[in-house]
C-alpha cells in the first residue's frame, strides 16, 4: 500500500446502493456521516479500522450507531463508499 500519498489527492465515490442507505437516514445522521466522510479525505484516509473475514480490504468508521464501509483504490486516489448503515445491519451480508 502507498500512504505517502498527499491527501488532497484523494476523491471520494459512492457505490449506488449506498447513496441510497444515505440517504434514507434522518438529516442530522446524513450531516454527521458526511462529515466523517470529508474528515477521511482531508486527514488520512487509513484513519478507518481494516476489517477482515468477509470484509477483508475493506475499512469501517463509526459514526454513532452507523457504520461507513469503505475501501481505497490506491493506483486511481480514490476512496470508494460501498456501504452506510446501522451497526446491527451492516455485516450481515458480505460484499
Amino acid at each position: 500500500m502507498n500512504k505517502s500519498r498527499r491527501n488532497s489527492d484523494w476523491i471520494v465515490k459512492f457505490v449506488p446502493s449506498a447513496v441510497k442507505e444515505l440517504k434514507k437516514l434522518p438529516r442530522d445522521i446524513q450531516h454527521r456521516i458526511i462529515n466523517v466522510i470529508e474528515s477521511i479525505v482531508t486527514v488520512n484516509p487509513y484513519i478507518g479500522e481494516y476489517l477482515h473475514g468477509d470484509f477483508k480490504g475493506y475499512y469501517k468508521i463509526r459514526v454513532g450507531d452507523y457504520r461507513i464501509i469503505y475501501t481505497l483504490e490506491n493506483k486511481e486516489c480514490i476512496i470508494l463508499i460501498v456501504r452506510i448503515s446501522h451497526r446491527k445491519d451492516v455485516y450481515r451480508s458480505p460484499l
